[in-house]
């Protein structure tokens, strides 16, 4: 058993296919028949089910893969280990971020990460914080950035606390106020960000003490849409600081403090398994990352 079979396998269940899985890893797909027949030979059992074109994993197939992972990481962190003898900072690191992360504060992150640690090659998935937990428990990252997450095989690094902030437009009646009241709030026209989502739950909560409804106009799931329709004087946001940095450095959105709200935030950690041994590069990274999260 070699890792070459192992990745072969990894590909073929992944792509249902032997032919997509060649074309992954630049191999024929009679070599990936060959090194699937070879593992499961030394396995002892049938990995696939082939009907035609159709390629299912039996019920050893899928027993397997998640030590199949292990075994690619386990390699890689081996091979990590001998660079770092050397003295080298080179290798692959894969990391799942939540949106809102990779919108707004890791671009530069990465860029300058990249500037530091040009032999470091990094493999970016986005989704939401569900998305990038269910990656990380199964193996599929090494790494991830995402909302306050709490389970039992999970290690959490806390990174930043985002605040949800009142966002306006410049000529709006609020503009000249240094601050108001929550109930001024509810009279306004409300675009909603993501509905049904821990930030509209923080929201609506503090909506319920006045026992009113806002007055929504719009809901939508893209921040950067629900920002555009501000600007547009189509109503009023509550959205995350983070996501507004640029915008309120070039003037073209304000914030104004609710005075009778107590701080919103949402707080975003850097999240990996408990088995995992940080080094080598995962720890420069990691390093890099709370470094710069911190600043």
């Amino acid at each position: 058993m070699n890792i070459e079979q192992i990745e072969a396998f990894l590909y073929v269940s992944l792509t249902k296919s032997f032919k997509k899985a060649g074309e992954l890893l630049y191999i024929s797909q009679p070599t990936v028949s060959a090194r699937i027949k070879t593992l499961e030979n030394e396995i002892g059992h049938q990995l696939f089910v082939r009907n035609g074109k159709q390629i299912t994993l039996t019920k050893e197939g899928e027993a397997f893969i998640p030590y199949a992972k292990k075994g690619v990481e386990f390699l890689q962190d081996g091979l990590l280990a001998i660079d770092d003898t050397k003295g080298k900072t080179k290798g692959n690191i894969s990391v799942s971020i939540v949106l809102t992360m990779t919108n707004y504060i890791f671009p530069s992150l990465i860029r300058d990460f990249n500037q530091s640690f040009p032999e470091v090659k990094l493999t970016v998935h986005t989704g939401h914080s569900h998305n990038v937990l269910n990656m990380v428990l199964n193996h599929d990252v090494s790494l991830g950035i995402s909302r306050s997450v709490d389970h039992p095989k999970i290690k959490t690094i806390h990174l930043l606390d985002d605040e949800m902030v009142l966002v306006i437009y410049r000529d709006h009646p609020f503009f000249s106020r240094n601050s108001i009241l929550l109930e001024e709030v509810v009279n306004e026209p409300l675009i909603l960000f993501n509905r049904g989502s821990l930030d509209w739950a923080l929201i609506n909560n503090a909506f319920g003490h006045l026992n009113r409804k806002p007055n929504v106009v719009l809901e939508a799931d893209n921040i950067e849409f629900v920002k555009q329709m501000i600007m547009e004087k189509m109503g009023i946001g509550i959205l995350p600081r983070t996501s507004i940095e640029r915008e309120l450095e070039f003037n073209n959105l304000c914030v104004v403090k609710i005075k009778d709200l107590p701080q919103l935030s949402r707080p975003f950690q850097l999240i990996y398994l408990k088995e995992t041994k940080v080094e080598g590069i995962l720890k420069v990274f990691i390093d890099f990352v709370r470094e710069r999260m911190t600043l």
